[in-house]
């Protein structure tokens, strides 16, 4: 059953539910709901009712409350400063921020942006406000930019998005270099921003892979992990940050390495947990943020710790969950970010007067922790398992959300009330079906092994379920028909324009589902093959092959009601126009079908 205890003890280590983080830092990943996101001045976290509140630096309007707020006045450079949380908008179940722009997805699966769009970074197709005659490079309230996004993360002055079919979009500036956006360094616009030079900057979405299950746009480089567990990495690298074994920039994606649950990228240095829950670290080490005790670079992965369950690099500091909920942290303290009282065992100069306090092994500062974002600015923010959040480090522009401007140097609770949907910690119960995402604890367990037993769906990979990844219309209808003995259409002829590969996997499945009265398209001659299923049209899916209705205008209510009826939904926590994730889809099939 999906109770609270099962949501605190979801598997984050798998490629479908990696680190519920950050952007300029974290990771998005296919089907994950990032609930806390900070960048370098701002911070943002996502209610349990789906609301998304926002609060720190606004002079950018990253903070999407238009004029609406009430700042705090710290003089000239601080007068758009919000130090307390402030609610932006409804509805939202990601959320990712850069460093002067911000992104949330709605449960409706559509992409809003807002703050600074001068790079195009908004990727509504301009480099103003959407919504003014004259140019004003700022959009201070959300705008809608596409459909049909699983995930989004947001980089210095660039964004990345994942599709609901896996394929990776990119938009933004490319950077003096051309290496931000993976794409060989083009755009379709060239900005100078003085004399000396000139940046090529993309201001539509444009798509660069397929098959990606994360993304993490960090300030000076990127990430993404494709279905195969294969990481991929692009952007500056003078750092060793990507990886590679040089210190030679990329335009392109390159192969680092294979088995990749999680990735996090900070401004010079990268973090990854693999599936066996080892964390990997590489990049700038001047500040001991690798966690290896030295602080020397690395161009190449070094293993630091076993049994991580999230990881997130800040400019210069790295924070991790481990498996049992305890968070841990090293690297620069030199703003109590690190949250241990300011302490640490080494001590490293930065230009002629600034000797740094660092620490360079992993020390644990709590316990009970579900989610953790290191900004980039030098603070940090983590959720407890009571749903509390707690945040400490610099505090010059309000980005601790505690009501003043002072950094604090252990962490302080600034609100309650969050959602664990999201955020959680690796189960310790052994794994069923050989998928290393799947634990005898999840609720979804015995409909996973059911599933693979009897042909209705494997794994994404050979040993990965992926539970949280988004289920599209011809899974849907495939893993239905497959439960149904794979019985062959009365037709041959496909009445959808979109389905007409007789070879595709889905193929039967679509016209044996169109002839049963189970579905129609999306139109009238539409099927929508790759649009995400969402509760409420899984439940009619299966009422109908039960022999229920659940049509008309309140099909959706219909459709709830019998589920709710029949005990299919009985322990699920949901809200009917939301994606339904592989686990639950499964889950459902398995209690009407099994």
């Amino acid at each position: 059953m999906k109770k609270l205890l099962s949501l605190a003890l979801a598997l984050i280590l798998s490629i479908g539910l990696a680190t519920p983080a950050l952007a300029l830092g974290g990771v998005s990943t296919l089907g994950t709901e990032t609930i806390l996101s900070t960048s370098a001045l701002c911070a943002s976290v996502i209610k349990s009712d789906g609301s998304l509140w926002m609060w720190g630096y606004d002079s950018y309007g990253q903070l999407g409350v238009g004029q609406s707020a009430k700042y705090a006045d710290g003089g000239a450079m601080k007068t758009r400063i919000c130090e307390v949380p402030v609610k932006v908008m409804d509805n939202v179940r990601t959320v990712s921020l850069g460093y002067s722009h911000s992104a949330a997805i709605k449960t409706d699966n559509s992409l809003w942006m807002w703050g600074d769009n001068t790079h195009g970074e908004l990727g509504i197709g301009i480099t103003g406000n959407a919504l003014s005659s004259s140019f004003n490079p700022i959009q201070t309230i959300p705008v809608k930019v596409m459909d049909n996004v699983s995930t989004v993360s947001c980089g210095s002055s660039y964004t990345a998005a994942i599709k609901g079919d896996g394929s990776l979009w990119v938009w933004g500036t490319n950077g003096q270099s051309g290496y931000l956006l993976g794409n060989g360094g083009i755009g379709n616009e060239t900005v100078s921003p003085d004399s000396s030079y000139s940046v090529q900057i993309q201001t539509i979405p444009m798509k660069i892979m397929d098959d990606v299950s994360a993304v993490c746009c960090g300030q000076y480089s990127a990430a993404a992990i494709k279905k195969d567990g294969s990481l991929w990495m692009w952007g500056r690298n003078r750092e060793g940050q990507l990886g590679t074994g040089s210190t030679r920039d990329s335009n392109i994606p390159v192969k680092v390495m294979d088995d990749v649950a999680a990735v996090s990228c900070g401004p010079w240095h990268t973090a990854a947990i693999k599936t066996d829950g080892s964390l990997w670290v590489w990049g700038s080490n001047f500040l001991y943020e690798l966690g290896n005790g030295t602080n020397k670079n690395s161009s190449v992965p070094i293993k630091i710790m076993d049994d991580v369950a999230a990881v997130s690099c800040g400019a210069d500091n790295t924070a991790v969950i481990k498996a049992d909920g305890s968070l841990w942290v090293w690297g620069s303290n030199e703003h109590g970010q690190l949250g241990n009282g300011g302490e640490g065992d080494q001590t490293q100069q930065r230009g002629i007067h600034n000797m740094i306090t660092c620490q360079s092994v992993p020390v644990k500062i709590m316990d009970d922790v579900c989610a953790v974002s290191c900004g980039s600015g030098n603070f940090t923010a983590a959720i407890k398992t009571d749903g509390s959040l707690w945040t400490w480090g610099i505090d010059s522009y309000g980005q601790l959300g505690n009501g003043s401007v002072g950094s604090v140097s252990v962490p302080a609770k600034v609100m309650e009330g969050i959602s664990l949907s999201a955020s959680a910690t690796v189960p310790t119960s052994p794994t069923v079906a050989g998928f290393s995402d799947v634990h005898e604890s999840d609720y979804f367990a015995e409909a996973v092994v059911w599933a693979k037993d009897t042909g209705v769906t494997g794994g994404t990979s050979a040993t990965t379920f992926s539970p949280s990844a988004t289920v599209t219309r011809a899974q849907a209808m495939t893993f239905l028909w497959r439960a149904a003995g794979s019985p062959q259409p009365t037709s041959e002829v496909s009445p959808f324009a979109d389905v007409t590969d007789t070879t595709a996997y889905y193929y039967n499945a679509v016209l044996w589902a169109a002839e049963q009265g189970i579905t129609g398209g999306v139109s009238a001659t539409t099927f929508g093959v790759n649009s995400p299923v969402a509760y409420d049209q899984i439940l009619a899916f299966l009422a109908r092959t039960a022999g229920d209705t659940a049509a008309g205008s309140d099909w959706s209510a219909a459709a709830l009601d019998w589920a709710e009826e029949n005990g299919l939904t009985d322990g699920l926590i949901f809200s009917a126009k939301s994606a339904c994730p592989r686990s639950d889809v499964i889950y459902c099939l398995w209690r009407q079908l099994a």
